[in-house]
């Protein structure tokens, strides 16, 4: 079994900016296609939130997170 240690993914809006979260959350580095012209802010708010989410639901610190581009 190999480990996944990059995505790409096409379209980062709700479903894509969920995906994307969960993975670089886990440390997976995520590249992200979507012509909309909004949405890096719109997938840092995303990030944002799930960041804030994860430190509300524990106590662990997060490990080390993927990148975004």
């Amino acid at each position: 079994m190999t480990d996944v240690r990059k995505v790409g993914l096409i379209g980062g809006g709700v479903i894509g900016a969920g995906w994307a979260a969960r993975l670089v959350l886990n440390g997976i580095d995520v590249a992200v296609f979507d012509p909309d012209p909004q949405s890096e802010r719109k997938l840092g708010e995303v990030l944002d939130n799930a960041r804030r989410a994860y430190a509300k639901l524990t106590l662990a610190p997060l490990s080390r997170q993927g990148s975004v581009r």
